[in-house]
Formats: structure tokens, sequence, C-alpha cells
């Protein structure tokens, strides 16, 4: 009798772990995909407004997430995916720091900053499925990984590439691997949450075309670019976390000198593209009018969104790096094939993927994401050699400060025994 009392107690305690986490999931879904909905809809309103607001807002929205992180909870930094991974690695979450962050998050992003929406749905995501974990008692971070993998598939609307990213980019090198089921559930829920927001849609498919001998050695050379930039963005924002020297070394510095480099860029950025604010964002809306572009002006946007995107680090913005670091890789893949009469399209996309694997040392989901946007096989391998090249000349710089050396699993630990 006692055990089919014990039997039937297992059962219901597993039953009552499905349902709080797929509780958890559902709700994490939809926050991260209509706080991603959201701000990018917001942001869309200031690219269509006056030229003196769009020059002001993202001066406006770097102080707003500083006096919001500030006010909210004692000071709370604006890690945002690098608190997903110091979560993954064991250090506590603090709500009242997550919901600072994550209200600092929309200003900053929502404002036009260069940061995108990924960290804020990843804090989003990860603080639902961590109040789940709280409830069941569990000190994996299994449900950290559901979580955050919903975040990423819902900011990329990318459902493999967003599991992937969630489960390697914990770490400089490698990922965990069985933790990779989760993460693709997780980030396909968050796919589908922001499809029944967004319409289905997949927003970086393109047709690549034919893969050529030039394109191949022209790639070759963008790699070695990819790899430096991820350096010297991996420098910023080691630079931003740190303090700039002994005089700067409070955020307040960071702040008054953001804001006041973004007022700049935006002058800058209106007189110099025809009056349209290339500035603002992540970069997403720069990329349509790159595609008619001359290589003058690709290689002026793409000083201008390089400037944008290190300014916002160096204010230390709430949010992620990934979409800034796609489009940095997709233009300077088409300034390169525009200057040299290669396929840009192609080079475009190989581009991403390389400063993308390079900047946040995540090659396998830079290749993933590759895959998922062109569907060419020519494209994938050619990306592989390039993504590769890129991860070796950045020599294991990260844009994150928080990212360890490389999973251990419990059984191979010195102190497991």
């Amino acid at each position: 009798m006692s055990d089919r009392s014990g039997g039937s107690d297992r059962v219901d305690r597993r039953g009552l772990t499905l349902m709080v986490a797929v509780g958890a999931l559902a709700a994490a879904a939809f926050a991260a995909a209509g706080a991603a909905y959201g701000t990018e809809q917001l942001l869309d309103e200031v690219f269509r407004g006056p030229a003196w607001l769009t020059v002001a807002l993202p001066a406006l929205g770097i102080v707003a997430n500083s006096a919001i992180r500030y006010v909210g909870a004692h000071r709370s930094g604006p890690a945002s995916i690098d608190a997903y991974i110091d979560s993954y690695h064991g250090r506590r979450i603090d709500d009242r720091q997550s919901i600072a962050r994550a209200s600092g998050g929309v200003a900053s992003v929502g404002l036009g900053t260069g940061v995108d929406a990924t960290g804020l749905a990843v804090l989003l995501g990860m603080w639902f499925t961590n109040l789940a974990r709280r409830v069941l008692g569990r000190t994996s971070p299994d449900l950290l990984v559901l979580g955050a993998a919903a975040g990423f598939g819902a900011a990329l609307d990318s459902p493999v590439a967003g599991g992937v990213l969630a489960v390697e980019i914990p770490f400089r090198e490698g990922l965990s691997w069985r933790r990779l089921p989760i993460a693709l559930v997780g980030s396909c829920a968050g796919y589908l949450a922001r499809s029944a927001i967004d319409g289905f849609s997949v927003p970086w498919r393109t047709d690549v075309g034919v893969v050529g001998l030039r394109d191949v050695f022209i790639a070759l050379g963008l790699a070695v670019l990819a790899g430096v930039a991820s350096r010297c963005v991996a420098l910023l924002s080691g630079r931003a976390e740190a303090g700039l020297g002994a005089t700067y070394s409070r955020e307040r510095y960071h702040l008054g000198a953001a804001a006041v480099l973004l007022v700049g860029v935006g002058v800058v950025a209106r007189g110099a593209f025809d009056g349209v604010p290339l500035h603002l964002g992540p970069g997403t809306g720069a990329l349509g009018w790159a595609a008619t572009a001359s290589a003058g002006g690709l290689l002026a946007l793409l000083a201008l969104r390089a400037i944008t995107t290190g300014v916002s680090v160096l204010g230390r913005a709430t949010g992620g790096l990934v979409i800034p670091l796609l489009v940095v890789g997709m233009i300077s893949g088409r300034l390169l094939g525009q200057a040299l009469d290669g396929n840009m399209v192609l080079l475009a996309a190989v581009g991403a993927a390389a400063v993308l694997g390079a900047g946040y040392r995540v090659p396998l989901a830079a290749l993933v994401w590759l895959a998922e946007a062109t569907h060419s096989i020519p494209a994938v391998a050619l990306g592989t050699v390039v993504v590769l090249i890129a991860q070796r000349v950045g020599a294991g710089r990260s844009v994150s400060t928080a990212q360890r050396a490389e999973p251990v699993e419990p059984a191979t630990r010195p102190d497991a025994a």
C-alpha cells in the first residue's frame, strides 16, 4: 500500500512540476515577445518623429535608463544578457534589480539608443521561469535556460538559433549540450508567441544566389576584419564595465559623456543621410537605406552604427548587442562586396554571422542563424570557415564580461568526489 502511495506522490509531483513549468514558459514567452514587439513599435514611432525629437530622445533614453535603475534597485547595473549568464552560473537573481533593469531597458531600447530588445526579452523570460524555479525549490539552471531561450527566440524571430544561443552564450568556449533540448523548446515557444502577436515571419530570410571564387576570397578578408571588430567592441565593453580610469570611475561620467555624444551623432546623422535618422536603435532601420547606398555611403553608415553602439555601451544602456552586431556585420559585408564586385547579399549574411560569432563567442549559434537566414548550403560552408577565422582573430575576447571559460559538468569537477 505504501509503495502505491509513494508512486502516486511521485506522479503528482511530476504533474505539478510540468504544470508550473508550462505556465511559466507561456508567461515568459508572451512577456518577452510583447516587450520586444512593444519597444520596436515605440522605436518606429520615434523614427518617424520630427528631427529634434530623433536627436534628443536617445540621450533622454540613456538618462532615463540610468535613473530608473538608480531609484528602482539601489544602483542596479545595466546587465541584461550578462544577468542571465551570472544567474546560470549560480548568482542569485534579485527581483527588484530585474524589474529595474527591464524598466530601464524599455527606455533605452524604445527611445533609440544603440542596443536591442534581446536583453530586455531575456531578462523578462528568465524572471518568470526563475519564479517557477523558486516555487518548485529547484537549483538547476534548466528553468532559467527555458526562459532565456524564450527571450532569444522572441527577440530574434529565430526558433533554432535562439535556443542554441541560450546554451552557448554562458561560455566563451563550448556549450551545454544536455540543456539544448530544453532551450529549443523555450526558443520555439518565444518564436510562436512573437508570431502570434506580430505574424509569422523570418525577418532575416534572404536569397544569397550563387557563391563564386571571388566571394570566397572577399569573405576570408571579412573574417579578419570581423575578428578585429570584436576585439574593439570587447575592449569598449570592458571599459564601460570597469570605468574609464581613475577620473571616470562613476556612472554619471559615462552617462554625461554618452548623452552628449548621442546628441552629436544624431545631428550628424540627420545632416549626412538625407534627414533619415539612421543612428536610431540597433540598426535594423538602416538596412533598407544600405541596400541602395554607394560604397562611400556604406562606409559612413558603418562608422555611424559602430559609434552609436559604442556610445550606448559606454553609457551603460540596458539591452542586448546581438542585433547591433548582426547589423554591423551586414553593412561590412555589403561594403566589401560592393567595393570588390562580390556577391553583396551573400557577404552581408556571412559578415553578420562572423561578427556575431566573434563578438559573443558563439560560433555555433551564428552558423545556425546563417542557415536559418539563407537556407543555403554553400553559404553555411563558407560561413563556417569565416566564423572560425574570426574566432581565432578575436583571440578569446568577448563583449560579455560574465562568460565562463567553458562548461564543466559536475562529474568532472575536482571537488565532485
